[in-house]
C-alpha cells in the first residue's frame, strides 16, 4: 500500500471512529434524558421495531444474560416505559410491548436521528442513504468473516 493509500485509510478510520464516538455520545444523552441506561434505550428501540419482543430476543440482540435483561425489564416496567403481557405461545414467558411513555421515548430518539440524517444528507447531494447502506453491508460482511481468534479465516 502506498503512503497516500495508508494516509487515506488512516483518515477514513479516524472519521469512522469519530462517527462511532459521536453516536455513543448522542445515545448516552438520549438515554439520560429518558432516565434509562443505554441498553434500556436500545431495548426500547428494538421492541418498537418489532412491535413486541420476548426477553430472550432482547437478550440476544443486546448480548446480555437473561438475568440482566430481567432486571432491565423490571426497571423499564417500573419506569412506565414497557408492559409485560403473557406470551400466548409460551405460558412461562412474556411479551414486551412499549407503553405510550416508551413510545414517546422512541419517537424522540427517531426524530433526533432523522433530523440529523436529513441535514447531513442534504449537504451531500442526497447520497447518504447509499453510503450508509454500503457501510452496513460492509460491516455485516466483515462480521461474517471476522470470527473468533484462531478460527479458520477465508483466503
Amino acid at each position: 500500500m502506498s503512503t497516500r493509500d495508508e494516509k487515506d485509510a488512516t483518515d477514513l478510520m479516524a472519521a469512522f471512529d469519530a462517527v462511532v464516538r459521536a453516536n455513543a455520545s448522542l445515545v448516552g444523552q438520549l438515554s439520560a434524558r429518558a432516565g434509562v441506561h443505554e441498553s434500556g434505550l436500545r431495548a426500547l428501540v428494538l421492541i418498537s421495531d418489532t412491535g413486541y419482543s420476548t426477553p430472550t430476543e432482547v437478550a440476544g440482540f443486546l448480548g446480555l444474560t437473561s438475568g440482566a435483561v430481567t432486571n432491565m425489564v423490571d426497571r423499564l416496567s417500573t419506569a412506565g416505559l414497557l408492559e409485560r403481557t403473557p406470551n400466548p405461545s409460551d405460558r412461562r414467558g412474556s411479551l414486551l410491548r412499549l407503553s405510550p411513555a416508551g413510545e414517546a421515548v422512541v419517537a424522540d430518539y427517531r426524530e433526533r436521528y432523522a433530523a440529523m440524517l436529513r441535514a447531513v444528507d442534504s449537504g451531500h447531494r442526497g447520497d447518504l442513504h447509499a453510503v450508509l447502506n454500503d457501510l452496513a453491508t460492509g460491516l455485516f460482511e466483515q462480521a461474517a468473516t471476522a470470527g473468533p481468534a484462531g478460527a479458520d479465516a477465508p483466503d
